[in-house]
């Protein structure tokens, strides 16, 4: 289990996020290359997990099929995720498809495997596109990382040739993440990070964005 710290900056230009972080006395330094992240999440048809997540239940669930790169329309070798919470710490599991290039095209065909991994049929529903430029950085002593999103990107689930997603979201969004055990520890790192911390998710801004 672990905690994920969030912060939500608008109005912030990503240079100078990054040079408060290079700035910070663990010595934050970029960990390997930058990437693009590709989600499609599920819901219930009444959009339960949706609801979980703004009241703040405390046990909850997200699922969501991801995938790396661009272009977009390109799933390579994705991977069905469980995002599991209890309270504060949470976890993932993981549920592999089989490994290959999908295309848009395919997506019906991924959703009924997801399906099937999750073991919940039609009651869960794909609804919500979501892609977005992250950098992963880390403290050379120190346990915990640190990532930078930046270009946030969503659409209404359509199995079309190309996704389209129409929604931008200009802010940047800090995340620090860490095992329980080094709940301890993270008083050092919290407190020379000048921002606010705040709840984020990008799946509940995604929703608020498409359906309103």
């Amino acid at each position: 289990m672990r905690y994920e710290r969030k912060y939500r900056l608008e109005q912030v230009a990503l240079p100078v996020v990054e040079q408060v972080i290079r700035q910070h006395p663990a010595g934050f330094r970029p960990l390997y290359p930058p990437r693009w992240i590709n989600n499609l999440y599920f819901d219930t048809p009444d959009f339960q997990f949706f609801k979980d997540n703004v009241v703040g239940a405390p046990q909850r669930l997200k699922y969501r099929l991801r995938w790396y790169g661009r272009p977009f329309a390109a799933l390579s070798n994705p991977v069905l995720e469980v995002k599991i919470k209890d309270n504060m710490v949470g976890r993932k599991a993981y549920h592999r498809l089989p490994q290959r290039n999908y295309q848009a095209t395919d997506l019906p065909q991924l959703v009924a495997a997801c399906r099937g991994l999750a073991g919940t049929g039609k009651t869960l529903q794909p609804l919500l596109f979501n892609s977005y430029y992250r950098s992963y950085w880390g403290a050379p002593a120190l346990p915990f990382r640190l990532t930078i999103d930046s270009q946030l990107q969503f659409g209404a689930y359509r199995p079309l040739p190309r996704p389209v997603l129409p929604y931008r979201d200009e802010s940047v969004v800090v995340e620090v993440k860490y095992d329980a055990a080094e709940d301890e520890q993270s008083a050092f790192v919290l407190q020379h990070l000048p921002f606010r911390l705040s709840k984020n998710s990008k799946y509940v801004t995604g929703i608020n964005f498409v359906y309103g």
